[in-house]
């Protein structure tokens, strides 16, 4: 009995610690949908053109489709003719705390002072730009997949953590029921 004991304590304090573990941010780019998978409402969409990308002096030739998520969040998928994809998160500044605000710049948000120069509302916004696939022939988000259709993107299904802690709250599970039953054996 003394053994299942610490068995039960040992996977208690398990448990909690993996839950303090994980990371906490005020501000995180997966509240953001990928242009792998776009997701919202339309706002703009351009099957070709020249375009432009914040804080980056290029232009680029292709399609550009602007999807509304929030009425503070926007996406921008870029499908250069070249191929290259090119995605720019919108937040509108004026709904981010201080704090928020600190974090996006700590984590390379550019300030637009004006984004009715880009075709939006008339408000400052923090945006933020990385690169995508887009498959064979830019088209502005949906070319997440090649000709062939393969996927080229997984979404994000979950937070690790509590996965793994499902996973070892099973383990544990299992092991302190086989350990009981043995001991009833004897």
């Amino acid at each position: 009995m003394k053994l299942s004991r610490i068995l039960l304590i040992s996977f208690l304090a398990l448990f909690g610690l993996s839950f303090s573990a994980s990371r906490v941010l005020a501000v995180e780019d997966s509240f953001f949908p990928s242009c792998v998978n776009p997701q919202g409402i339309v706002q703009a969409s351009y099957g070709t053109g020249l375009h432009g990308v914040p804080a980056v002096d290029d232009r680029f030739t292709g399609a550009d489709t602007v999807y509304a998520f929030s009425t503070t969040k926007y996406t921008q998928c870029l499908c250069a003719d070249s191929g290259q994809g090119i995605q720019t998160n919108w937040w509108k500044a004026s709904s981010l705390s201080e704090d928020q605000v600190a974090e996006l710049k700590t984590d390379g948000w550019t300030l637009i002072p004006n984004g009715a120069d880009w075709g939006l509302e008339d408000a400052a916004y923090y945006t933020k730009s990385g690169s995508f696939s887009c498959g064979s022939g830019g088209n502005g988000g949906e070319g997440s997949s090649s000709s062939s259709g393969s996927v080229l993107g997984l979404a994000s299904t979950g937070n690790i953590v509590f996965i793994y802690s499902i996973f070892i709250l099973g383990t544990t599970l299992v092991a302190f029921g086989s350990i009981l039953l043995l001991t009833k054996k004897k």
